[in-house]
């Protein structure tokens, strides 16, 4: 069989510069210690991504010693070249899965044994291994990577195939450990099947860090087998913090929404949320929607319905999708207030068009429910909303800061703080949306606790999650490649397709950085080395 193999986009001609520049830089022998790996199962193949992991894991090298291992689903001669220059070894899944053909039953049995006890999304999500959750890792991948959007039956050749080649490369790589003692694993993201990856290296006594072009944070894995995410940590950080702040805070979340309404901060995929369309008055969103100015108006903050379904803790819907509808069937039963549906602004870059969330709420639609389509911007919100609901949105720590009740069902990084309801279970929360209209607006000390809450996670001065990285050649990598996101905007998401000029001008850069400076002074190479 004819092996797979993955694109590097990228010039040759400026490749092969900078492989003839960078090679004659990273020769030295490390000696022996813990293997080093820089998980890149979920990136696409961007220098911008890339280049910041590969240089904090030489950093780490310098340190501790043993060999840098690169891991990847599929063989790619370019990146492995790219690799090489450093010093780096480069482990295939692909490849890796071929040497274990005792693996692959291994993972047939167990799917098997899941579809036999269990035919449904929420019996996939309640699969352990070892105390790995890897059902949950599995069902995100599964969710990220077709045009499903949500799983009501796992008893499909897709979800079937997926998870059995998701459990071989599981078993595969834990075979493979159990030979080569890893020291670290370097992760770009804690959801999807690297979330098991990272419990995984984590159980064979791997310390797990997130790298990405502006930071490091290490990732701790908890006793459910997953692990913590971003929200969390925060969370933590802030409850710790928020009596702390002081008034310059409100002040600040102030500016920031101006800005945010203005489409002035924030990636460009979500400032298209805001930015040249129109904003309605009150009178003017009754009128064009068809709702009762009579009564308050409930607004569901929806999710995009495949990104990352636990960044917001366990919650009790399957999923984001299974939240959404169930929240337009309470709402088409419930006649005492108006409703509001605003779609995610990121949503058709996450292949969201089979089960679509327009196509959702046509399904339940009846007189007093509305959908706000993309023309208008978001900001009309503040003008018409009396109750925000969303699992767990930066929505929901906006419409606060303006004294807009919020009800939440996950953990946000904005969550127990005393402004937000949170019902704990499924019927508690059918109670809370039935009451919608007894709902009171926020307090103006609760409103002081939003404002406060919101600046830390917005303000240029929160170093509350990652250690950053702030030196001039990480700004001038961060920056470019900022430069692309915004750029690509929904392609960014979907494939490397236009990555080729962006990874080709930022390795020119890089090549030319190497041959003047060392690159062991930068950040990158500096906080791994001297990490304790």
């Amino acid at each position: 069989m004819k092996k797979r193999t993955e694109e590097f986009p990228i010039d040759s001609s400026v490749l092969a510069d900078f492989i003839r520049v960078n090679e004659k830089l990273w020769n030295e022998d490390h000696g022996a210690g813990g293997d080093i790996y820089i998980n890149l199962s979920m990136v696409r193949m961007q220098v911008g991504w890339i280049l910041p992991k590969i240089m904090f894991a030489k950093g780490l090298q310098a340190k501790n010693g043993g060999d840098v291992i690169a891991i990847t689903w599929r063989e790619n001669p370019s990146l492995t070249s790219f690799l090489a220059s450093f010093g780096i070894k480069h482990y295939c899944i692909e490849t890796e899965n071929s040497r274990h053909p005792v693996m692959l039953a291994k993972a047939g049995i167990k799917t098997l044994s899941v579809i036999l006890s269990s035919k449904t999304g929420e019996g996939l999500q309640k699969m352990y291994i070892d105390g790995i959750a890897a059902g949950r890792s599995i069902y995100e991948d599964i969710i990220r990577t077709s045009d499903l959007s949500t799983i009501r039956d796992i008893r499909t050749g897709l979800c079937i195939k997926k998870t059995a080649h998701i459990l071989w490369m599981f078993y595969s790589l834990d075979q493979y450990l159990k030979k080569h003692k890893p020291a670290y694993e370097i992760c770009d993201d804690c959801a999807y099947h690297e979330a098991m990856q990272s419990a995984l290296f984590d159980k064979h006594g791997a310390k797990v860090y997130n790298c990405s072009g502006s930071g490091i944070r290490p990732v701790a894995i908890k006793k459910n087998g997953m692990p913590m995410r971003v929200a969390e940590v925060m969370n933590g950080n802030l409850k710790r913090c928020i009596n702390e702040l002081d008034k310059s805070y409100e002040e600040e979340a102030v500016r920031i929404l101006e800005e945010r309404f203005a489409g002035k901060n924030g990636r460009n995929i979500d400032r298209g949320a805001f930015s040249n369309k129109a904003v309605l008055n009150k009178e003017e969103f009754i009128e064009r929607f068809k709702l009762d100015p009579s009564k308050k108006t409930v607004v569901i903050m929806a999710h995009t319905f495949t990104d990352a379904v636990y960044n917001y803790g366990e919650y009790y819907f399957r999923d984001y999708y299974d939240w959404t509808e169930e929240t337009l069937i309470m709402a088409a039963a419930d006649t005492k207030v108006n409703w509001v549906l605003k779609p995610h602004p990121t949503r058709k870059a996450y292949h969201e068009n089979t089960d679509s969330i327009e196509a959702l709420f046509n399904r339940y639609a009846r007189e007093g429910m509305a959908i706000l389509d993309d023309s208008i911007s978001a900001e009309s919100i503040k003008n018409i909303a009396d109750v925000i609901v969303t699992i767990g949105g930066n929505a929901g720590a906006e419409f606060a800061c303006l004294g807009v009740p919020v009800v939440i069902v996950g953990k946000p990084y904005y969550s127990g703080l005393g402004y937000t309801i949170e019902p704990a279970s499924l019927s508690e929360y059918k109670e809370v949306l039935e009451k919608a209209d007894e709902i009171a607006p926020l307090t103006d000390a609760q409103i002081s606790t939003a404002r406060k809450a919101f600046a830390w996670r917005g303000s240029k001065r929160l170093k509350a999650v990652t250690e950053r990285f702030s030196d001039e050649f990480s700004k001038e990598v961060s920056g470019r490649y900022k430069k692309m996101y915004d750029s690509m905007a929904l392609q960014f998401f979907e494939s490397n397709k236009g990555t080729r000029d962006y990874n080709s001008d930022l390795l020119k850069y890089v090549t030319e950085y190497f041959s003047g400076h060392d690159p062991k002074e930068c950040d990158y190479f500096v906080t791994g080395r001297d990490l304790s």
